[in-house]
């Protein structure tokens, strides 16, 4: 809830084609975006996973900034029910001449219900209910399955850089040097990616609906599990212990802890108590890139 000299507030953004999609957006945001060199005008989307000051008090700032960024169209916010209001609010806070269409989606999924919030061609997102003090979702990005051509088998067709490779990988039949080819003669299908983001909850059913097979979580990590259970529980947050033992249990690749509680000057101990249960296991710290590899 409060930063540190070393630890922000808590933002993480997720890099796609050419696309910035944003998840929570605490102070400093914008800053620490353009620390990392991120092209600030490629967010389009923004996700919040709920109205505590801690994750969304960048995004007055943050908006202003894109507003007067060229190419910047449109803004889409997604957030939990009453997002509609707290955008508003935030809005008319302070003396703001916005020069672009805001547009903002809330949603309220039920206890045992996976809601998709985005389906575009390549990618789709889902938000699940989790138990937090305030009504709070988690996210999940999922890259679909794609059919993708076999460079061998294309060149004994005599199709290797041939332009109907792309209507081949769209799933059609072809016609090439007299023979009707089928996709399913040239192509295989690469399996998508999946990747959480659950902030701010106690373990519920939301996050094993969400998270189950992810290929990489990032999750909250508050508190030390051996020292400081009972301040997870009052607050309801999260333990690096509980924490890892979620992604154990529900066969996540790699998990990525954040959000730790500014009692801990370092945070060697909830890496190690996390790791000890899981151990595919990395901290994250302020300006970290990660790779994602699939």
């Amino acid at each position: 809830m409060v930063p540190t000299k070393d630890r922000n507030h808590l933002s993480t953004a997720l890099e796609y084609e050419g696309n910035l999609f944003l998840f929570d957006c605490g102070e400093n945001t914008q800053k620490q975006i353009k620390l990392l060199k991120l092209p600030i005008g490629k967010i389009r989307k923004i996700f919040i996973s709920h109205w505590h000051g801690d994750h969304v008090l960048g995004l007055p700032g943050l908006i202003q900034t894109l507003s007067n960024t060229d190419n910047v169209t449109k803004i889409e916010i997604y957030g939990p029910e009453k997002s509609k209001k707290f955008v508003k609010h935030m809005l008319e806070c302070t003396i703001f001449d916005s020069k672009i269409p805001i547009e903002v989606f809330e949603f309220k999924p039920k206890k045992n219900e996976i809601l998709k919030v985005v389906d575009e061609k390549t990618y789709e997102i889902s938000c699940c209910k989790l138990n937090h003090s305030v009504p709070c979702i988690g996210y999940s990005f999922k890259k679909k399955d794609s059919l993708n051509v076999d460079i061998e088998k294309a060149k004994e067709f005599g199709l290797e850089k041939n332009p109907k490779l792309a209507e081949i990988k769209e799933g059609k039949t072809i016609e090439h040097n007299g023979r009707t080819i089928n996709p399913k003669e040239l192509t295989y299908m690469k399996k998508g990616v999946k990747i959480c983001f659950v902030f701010d909850t106690r373990p519920c059913i939301g996050i094993d609906l969400l998270v189950k097979n992810c290929d990489y979580l990032v999750m909250e990590a508050t508190f030390v599990y051996s020292k400081h259970k009972d301040k997870a529980e009052e607050y309801d947050h999260m333990s690096a212990y509980e924490t890892a033992s979620i992604a154990k249990k529900n066969n996540v690749g790699t998990l990525l802890l954040t959000h730790f509680s500014q009692r801990y000057k370092k945070i060697d101990e909830l890496e190690a108590e996390a790791k000890a249960v899981f151990e595919n296991t990395v901290c994250g710290h302020d300006l970290m890139s990660y790779n994602i590899k699939k």
